[in-house]
């Protein structure tokens, strides 16, 4: 694979993010890390998509079964005759083991599935945002979090602002900017929003980014040109 071969980066985020959580094939994986290897953007990518992945994972609540369950798996699926002799072979070219491994993240995706349909407690949906350039291409995925308390932005490709800072805003339905802080280049970051504020996160309002000087708009409004924005979208 080329560089010519490659078509532009955010044409590659759904693969990028199934790679991130473990779930492509040999193969999959391999053309992703070559991509990567080849394409800053990429790289770039793939550290978005963990930062953000991280803090969904942190929510799911860990599952140990006992021993019984793990017992009464084996006779299920995997009987042997009593009678027959049992190798030993070394643990990665034993058989039990890949079974084990298997069973035991089998149920605790179960446990943690079960627990996540329980309806506890009635949680408010889900709000993100693709923060695209003029030229249709995604620079921010943002994801509304903790009932409006705080916004995290997730870069999508390498970014380098030459002598300038990234602010986002917020423009709510008074149709005014409202500054939410500064992002650091080829990061995610979690920034707090002000309290009078985050009632007025909710759909269809746009989330923002604008170049600045380095320590951000001295007016408290957008000074330069807003690099990238997008409405915020319910799930």
């Amino acid at each position: 694979m080329n560089e010519q071969d490659l078509p532009p980066a955010d044409e590659h985020d759904p693969l990028i993010a199934e790679y991130v959580l473990g779930v492509l094939n040999r193969e999959e994986r391999a053309q992703v890390e070559a991509m990567a290897k080849q394409d800053p953007d990429v790289k770039a990518t793939i550290s978005a998509w963990e930062s953000h992945f991280a803090c969904w994972l942190d929510e799911l609540p860990e599952a140990s079964p006992g021993a019984q369950v793990w017992e009464a798996i084996d006779r299920q699926l995997f009987a042997t005759s009593a009678s027959a002799p049992r190798e030993r072979p070394g643990l990665w070219r034993n058989p039990g083991f890949w079974r084990w491994t298997s069973a035991a993240l089998a149920a605790c995706l179960l446990a943690s599935i079960m627990t996540l349909m329980q309806p506890l407690h009635p949680t408010a949906p889900a709000m993100l945002a693709r923060l695209e350039q003029d030229d249709g291409n995604t620079l921010f995925a943002a994801t509304v979090q903790a009932g409006g308390q705080s916004v995290l932005f997730v870069p999508t490709r390498t970014t380098a602002w030459q002598g300038h800072s990234a602010q986002a805003w917020v423009i709510a339905g008074d149709g005014k900017p409202h500054s939410l802080g500064l992002l650091p280049a080829n990061a995610a970051a979690a920034l707090p929003v002000p309290a009078d504020l985050a009632a007025a996160l909710k759909e269809g309002v746009v989330l923002a980014v604008s170049l600045e000087p380095l320590n951000g708009s001295p007016t408290g409004l957008p000074t330069g040109p807003v690099i990238a924005h997008g409405k915020i979208s319910a799930l």
